[in-house]
């Protein structure tokens, strides 16, 4: 069908329904309560659209150790907790602590590796700065 006749069939129909519409009453409330519905779902479906955030499910869960606090107490502590972690726990605490900025390690299947990533980044981050602290080799206390 080109264009044309689609809108002369158009102007048809839609004489056709104005007439109905001025020569009977229960048709006229009829097609009133359709578009009231529509004007009704459209201006929620605005509201809701508006007022709601959308839930990003690419978001991995909260870490359950913190590597930075657990590297005060010692590397061996660190690594015991690092250990009785499953590799969706490890792969959480590199995410949230921003140490697989390629997204590399999120792609490996072996604790072991997943754990010295973290120790390795968790001491390399650590120690950054050492050469600005004001007595040499001990780190300034939060009281100075």
């Amino acid at each position: 069908m080109d264009k044309k006749t689609v809108l002369e069939l158009w102007e048809k129909i839609s004489a056709c329904i104005a007439e109905e519409i001025t020569n009977n009453d229960e048709f006229a409330k009829r097609m009133g309560l359709l578009f009231e519905e529509n004007i009704i779902k459209a201006n929620c479906s605005k509201y809701e659209a508006v007022n709601t955030k959308p839930k990003r499910g690419n978001r991995r869960e909260p870490a359950k150790v913190n590597p930075f606090a657990l590297l005060e107490q010692g590397a061996e502590v660190l690594k015991t907790a690092l250990e009785a972690l499953d590799i969706e726990e490890l792969k959480d605490v590199i995410a949230e602590n921003g140490m697989d900025t390629a997204k590399l390690a999120m792609k490996w299947k072996d604790r072991n590796r997943l754990i010295n990533h973290i120790i390795d980044t968790t001491q390399r981050r650590s120690s950054q700065g050492e050469a600005f602290w004001n007595s040499g080799s001990e780190k300034p206390s939060d009281n100075e």
